[in-house]
């Protein structure tokens, strides 16, 4: 299929909602034109196009909040309700920005997923610090996808040797956790050994026309499908 045909056909349909405030502090969602097709992922509707929180708008070096709120707004207007943000996006200054727009919308409306930063991991207890501290800066009582961030030659072991895998299935066990799984960035036979670690839910690979070969992404995919 060509790219403009995919785009065409994945992304938009008719109906969608809109934005408009309620009484209680919140966000109520109505009827609009216009929203991002949705695929059924277990109990969750995913959309084909989600909102990155890897750049954000900045007005100098700060996050233009008043921006940032503009750009969610619409997003939720168009059923683009998937917010992706980690520990270290915009020098770590993207969960405190996402969960503080996020906040005026139902906790249910939103899906949000983050990525727990293997690079800070130094013992098992710094896997669950950490997390509460990502918890806190989103402001959420959970996260709807939770990954091991960043899998590749370089952090593979480290991700091993602190137990990320147990210490982030318990805390899916506890319910802070929806879906657990890892974001890649490296070859195919590490990719391979990771996904023989643990039942993932998902895995979140860097797919897309250029890296189709250079990456070998098509081979990734094939080996996670």
């Amino acid at each position: 299929m060509k790219r403009r045909d995919f785009i065409k056909s994945s992304i938009l349909a008719l109906g969608g909602t809109a934005l408009m405030a309620t009484g209680c502090g919140k966000t109520k969602l109505v009827k609009a034109e216009g929203q991002v097709i949705k695929r059924k992922y277990k109990d969750i509707e995913i959309p084909l196009l989600g909102f990155g929180c890897m750049r954000l708008p900045m007005d100098k070096n700060k996050i233009d909040m008043v921006e940032l709120d503009k750009m969610v707004e619409y997003a939720m207007a168009h059923g683009a309700n998937y917010f992706d943000t980690a520990y270290m996006y915009v020098d770590g200054k993207s969960e405190n920005a996402i969960g503080k727009v996020l906040k005026k919308y139902d906790r249910s409306s939103f899906i949000l997923a983050d990525k727990s930063p293997i690079y800070k991991m130094n013992s098992r207890e710094d896997v669950r610090k950490i997390f509460d501290e990502q918890r806190k800066k989103c402001q959420v009582d959970y996260f709807d996808f939770y990954m091991c961030h960043n899998i590749n030659v370089n952090t593979v072991d480290q991700y091993k040797n602190v137990k990320m895998v147990e210490e982030l299935s318990k805390l899916k066990e506890e319910g802070l956790i929806k879906y657990f799984g890892f974001s890649f960035h490296g070859t195919p036979e590490i990719l391979k050994d990771v996904v023989k670690d643990y039942k993932w839910d998902f895995a979140q690979l860097q797919v897309n026309y250029l890296d189709w070969d250079v990456v070998k992404a098509h081979e990734q995919y094939n080996i996670v499908h």
